[in-house]
This record gives C-alpha cells, sequence and structure tokens, in this order.
C-alpha cells in the first residue's frame, strides 16, 4: 500500500502529522517510511488500513444520512 496515497485520503495534503498521531508514531518515522530510509513492517500497513477502514465505514454512514434526508425532503 501507497502511504502517501492512503495519507491524502483520510487526512487531505497535510495528512503526515495526523497519521502519525493515529498510529502512534512521530512525524519523522511517517515520512522517513515514505522517504524509504525505514523500511515499512507490517503492522504500520495493517493499521493504516484499519484507518483507511473507519474512515470507509463512516464515510457510508453520512451518505446513508444525505441519501435518507433527500428523500423525505421529495
Amino acid at each position: 500500500m501507497k502511504c502517501s496515497s492512503a495519507g491524502r485520503a483520510l487526512y487531505g495534503e497535510r495528512w503526515q502529522t495526523p497519521v502519525a498521531r493515529d498510529l502512534g508514531t512521530t512525524y519523522r518515522t511517517v515520512r522517513n517510511r515514505m522517504d524509504g530510509r525505514y523500511a515499512t513492517p507490517a503492522d504500520f500497513t495493517v493499521r493504516l488500513s484499519t484507518l483507511l477502514r473507519g474512515r470507509n465505514i463512516e464515510i457510508e454512514s453520512i451518505l446513508n444520512r444525505i441519501g435518507t434526508e433527500s428523500k423525505k425532503s421529495k
């Protein structure tokens, strides 16, 4: 998984610090992994995937509410 793509999807262009916070690591560690200075351990990828799934569930819930509200207003 490409960390930068996942980070942007989760938090936009300024994603490194929020990803580091949510993964319990430092901005510098995230940056070094992106730059290839450190290998990306499997648990980092798993935790990032978990964040993406959680955001996806949140977005789906919002979309469902929007859909329900728009049907009621017709």
